[in-house]
């Protein structure tokens, strides 16, 4: 399993997001942004999951980073 990073427009959507993955038995939990990264609400939902992509709705989604043992690298990203 890979531990991945959302980033969202809103902290609704943030919270959306928790929800979902929780209905599908993903762990989640929001917490703020990491500094190395940006966001427009500065809340992020750290998961654990074999995909970044758990089916989500992707207008919701502002950018998914995987986390390593580096830093961040970028899955997807909504610009």
């Amino acid at each position: 399993m890979t531990r991945f990073i959302a980033t969202f427009y809103s902290q609704y959507d943030a919270v959306q997001f928790q929800k979902f993955a929780r209905k599908h038995h993903i762990e989640c939990k929001l917490a703020p942004v990491p500094r190395a990264l940006s966001s427009s609400c500065g809340t992020c939902a750290h998961y654990t999951s074999d995909t970044w992509d758990i089916g989500f709705v992707k207008k919701d989604l502002e950018a998914i980073y995987e986390a390593t043992k580096d830093g961040y690298m970028t899955i997807f990203s909504d610009e």
